[in-house]
């Protein structure tokens, strides 16, 4: 994952674990298979994990930037901004289902989950405070994945959309991060909202747009707060306190919202305008753009408050809605003053 305004250090790990060690006799337990999870543990091999540990990444907030980006900077703005929606809204509403279930991930009661988790420390520090029903990837990435298969008619994308569908959920439990169970919730709850999301996307589109863009915007900041807010108590008995990928996905929601319509008001760049060429350095462009913010107001918020202060979520929040506007509104605007870009024509209002 991206880094923290709180960095890790060896002491912070050392105390992080310690204290999920120490709770992990008061957590309820489902009754899910871990000796399958033991058994693929048995069993990797070092090129099925590296694989795996690819299409891990795919499901994580900077793989859906790469996805994303691509799809917006080469060939369908709107769909780029359907897609974003949908997966923040996805990922969002896992963390509260995963609070609510309250279900530890594999190894995690037993206290060996950094030997048996094919992650990284950084990972697995931020990983083990979480819970681990539904799985996240499973769940956003069958949303995301059959959205987009349900939105193009290229067979080619579609087969890779299936492909990643299913290999980024298998690739959770096979790294030792999840139950085989979490993946399968996490599927039948995402692909039903990725099948409500294309049947009524006309009528939500038309619900949506009676509002002004002031509107809009005070809709899904309100609304962020009303939830952070609302499932504040749901993460009382947590060991670290709420999550904070959770604010993360509302606050690139909320940069999206206000950027795209900004985007189509003052710059209407054309993503089916230009050569290879063109495409390639424009996608190039976005993802620094995006990465590169996250990353420069990190240091820059870090030295204000830790991510876990109130202070600092807010700021977390500012941060992730900043690089979405550098995604949506400032490439796009460079795109254009540098050539990389044609423009679509101007709707008469």
């Amino acid at each position: 994952m991206l880094p923290h305004a709180c960095h890790d250090s060896q002491t912070d790990a050392a105390l992080q674990r310690s204290t999920i060690i120490r709770r992990r006799d008061s957590m309820p337990e489902c009754s899910f298979r871990l000796d399958l999870i033991q058994f693929l543990f048995e069993h990797r091999t070092g090129a099925m994990t590296a694989l795996l540990q690819l299409f891990s990444f795919l499901g994580e907030v900077e793989g859906y930037i790469l996805v994303i980006s691509l799809i917006h900077v080469a060939y369908d703005k709107k769909l780029a901004f359907r897609l974003s929606a949908l997966v923040l809204l996805a990922m969002s509403l896992n963390h509260v289902l995963k609070t609510i279930i309250a279900n530890p991930r594999p190894f995690i009661r037993e206290g060996t989950y950094m030997e048996k988790w094919a992650v990284s420390t950084a990972n697995a520090h931020e990983l083990a405070p979480e819970y681990s029903t539904p799985s996240g990837h499973a769940m956003a990435g069958s949303c995301f994945y059959s959205y987009l298969y349900g939105s193009v008619n290229s067979r080619y994308v579609r087969t890779a959309a299936i492909a990643t569908l299913i290999l980024t959920g298998i690739s959770r439990p096979y790294l030792g991060v999840h139950y085989i169970e979490d993946i399968v919730l996490g599927w039948i709850l995402g692909v039903p909202i990725a099948l409500f999301a294309i049947r009524f996307v006309g009528d939500i589109r038309g619900l949506w747009n009676r509002h002004t863009l002031q509107h809009q915007l005070l809709i899904v900041v309100a609304a962020s707060a009303l939830v952070w807010l609302g499932t504040r108590p749901l993460y009382a008995s947590s060991a670290l306190g709420q999550p904070l990928p959770f604010v993360s996905y509302l606050g690139f929601l909320a940069g999206i919202v206000l950027g795209y319509p900004l985007e189509a008001k003052w710059v209407r760049f054309d993503p089916r305008s230009g050569c290879i060429v063109s495409k390639t350095l424009r996608y190039a462009l976005s993802v620094v753009l995006v990465i590169g913010t996250l990353l420069l107001l990190d240091t820059v918020f870090g030295l204000a408050a830790s991510d876990s202060s109130i202070l600092g979520n807010i700021l977390r929040y500012v941060r992730y809605a900043m690089a979405a506007l550098a995604g949506v509104l400032l490439a796009p605007f460079l795109f254009v003053r540098l050539g990389l870009a044609g423009t679509t024509p101007k709707i008469k209002e």
